[in-house]
């Protein structure tokens, strides 16, 4: 019977004394699966706030052990942590030497811990990241008039490549890392999110941006990404990608005011190099100015310019810059084709040009006012 009562409590310490080691081994597993989870840069946040910590229970414990003063016990606190071997402000009592072998143990464990996080910290090129990111946050910042671009799929690589040969700025969202990650080694500001935020496009500057173009490959994307900008930014530019032609309807109502369909686009283009190939040709290259010094522009003529309110006769841009008027874009949405001299120039109508970089740039100026009809420079930058 006694046998059996001792079995029967070796059999209760066994099965107590498993389940607690258990216990322990799950917490001790859990711990380190935390610890490889957290950031290095918070472990280094923590060993930091451990050596203050230390450092204050130390200087207290040498004034209440030793009757050291604040400046002794700080001195004596923090030789011992750091053992630098320097000499002790005087002799310790027993107790005073426990105290410091304790500091000791204390401070080289912080120490050690703290100095594999920080290796281990660099070398995982976190400090990279967040140099990197902290840059990018910066270049968003002093960001204006700029593109957002959603989606960095082939529509999305194009319209960048485009901006960026035109050195217009732009920010790239795109909800891929990997996509982010390919339009941040082209050079291009890059944001990873969700288009459909408002968090996200506010970080992308779209109160200060000049134009909003969302080429995701879903339509239900672009039209809550479309609908998300408009709502920010009522004098957005926003030119919008579908993919099904019913959804051009919904991407107008979001607000759109472009909406492409690739694919109708690409139909159309093929029967005009099919009918006309050399016209098309032409396009391309003053469109893409690769070929030829030639390219086509437009320029808005503001309030205030000097050419406002004129004719085109009176104006006489081709002698005086170079520049062809090809059309214009009036603010009744009409478009003239081939404007005659007698044509008003009026607030906010767009030209249509046709001139090298120079002439361009000259007519740009004095759309804006910002030189005058006569400067020299201008019959300098014509050309022939």
């Amino acid at each position: 019977m006694l046998r059996r009562d001792i079995q029967r409590r070796l059999y209760h310490l066994t099965n107590n004394l498993q389940t607690r080691w258990q216990a322990a081994a799950t917490a001790s597993k859990r711990s380190r699966e935390f610890l490889r989870a957290m950031s290095e840069g918070v472990q280094i946040q923590i060993v930091g706030l451990g050596l203050l910590f230390t450092m204050v229970v130390g200087t207290i414990g040498y004034i209440i052990i030793e009757d050291y003063d604040f400046v002794d016990s700080l001195y004596m606190t923090i030789i011992t942590l750091t053992t630098v071997g320097f000499g002790e402000v005087r002799a310790l009592s027993h107790e005073g030497r426990m105290f410091t072998v304790v500091l000791i143990l204390i401070g080289v464990g912080l120490l050690t811990y703290g100095f594999s996080s920080a290796i281990e910290y660099v070398a995982s090129g976190q400090v990279w990241d967040r140099l990197e990111r902290r840059h990018k946050r910066e270049k968003l910042y002093t960001m204006h008039d700029h593109f957002i671009i959603v989606g960095f799929g082939r529509v999305g690589r194009e319209v960048a490549a485009v901006l960026a040969s035109e050195g217009v700025p732009f920010v790239v969202i795109d909800q891929s890392e990997e996509a982010i990650a390919q339009a941040t080694d082209l050079g291009y500001v890059s944001l990873h999110g969700t288009a459909t935020e408002d968090e996200t496009l506010r970080e992308a500057g779209i109160e200060e941006a000049r134009g909003f173009v969302s080429c995701a490959g879903n339509d239900a994307t672009n039209v809550y990404a479309v609908l998300t900008a408009r709502g920010l930014n009522e004098n957005l530019l926003i030119i919008a990608r579908v993919t099904e032609d019913h959804s051009e309807p919904k991407m107008l109502r979001a607000g759109a005011d472009r909406v492409i369909s690739p694919y109708a686009l690409s139909g159309r283009r093929m029967a005009n190099l099919a009918i006309r190939p050399h016209v098309m040709e032409f396009l391309d290259i003053t469109s893409q100015s690769s070929e030829l010094e030639q390219a086509l522009e437009e320029v808005i003529v503001e309030e205030g310019s000097i050419i406002v309110n004129q004719t085109i006769e009176q104006v006489d841009l081709r002698r005086r810059t170079g520049a062809n008027i090809l059309a214009l874009h009036l603010l009744s949405g009409e478009w003239v084709s081939n404007p005659p001299a007698t044509t008003l120039l009026e607030p906010g109508t767009r030209l249509i040009l046709l001139g090298n970089r120079d002439q361009l740039a000259v007519t740009e100026a004095l759309a804006r006012s910002l030189q005058t009809i006569d400067d020299p420079k201008i019959d300098d930058k014509r050309g022939d």
